[in-house]
């Protein structure tokens, strides 16, 4: 599954107003290596919520006004929206479970085998 990109033109309606549980994924294209297994768990769990998550990536480069508006100091950073407020936030790499766990607080149990 790939992951959607969006810019702040459209962060109104693919974010704010969604009624999905949103995961945003602010990352940037110099990020250290160890770092880039992120963009591979963020992916799995994408497509295991594919009914009731959105996941979105922000390069933080590309899209300054949006890092700026959630203090996005280091990336890889994950924020969890639901009804359009941020309800989770993590800096930094994080494991496979670690990401499933937080994203469960927030969701349906899916019905998909678990990556």
């Amino acid at each position: 599954m790939r992951l959607e990109h969006f810019t702040e033109a459209t962060f109104q309606q693919q974010v704010l107003a969604s009624r999905q549980v949103v995961l945003m994924f602010f990352w940037a294209r110099w990020c250290h290596p160890e770092y880039r297994l992120m963009d591979t768990w963020v992916e799995l769990v994408a497509a295991r919520y594919k009914t009731s998550l959105k996941v979105v990536k922000v390069d933080v480069e590309q899209e300054p006004v949006l890092a700026e508006r959630y203090v996005i100091r280091a990336v890889p950073t994950l924020l969890v929206f639901k009804e359009g407020q941020v309800v989770d936030r993590s800096v930094g790499a994080m494991s496979r479970t670690a990401l499933r766990l937080m994203l469960e607080k927030y969701l349906k149990t899916p019905t998909a085998v678990r990556p």
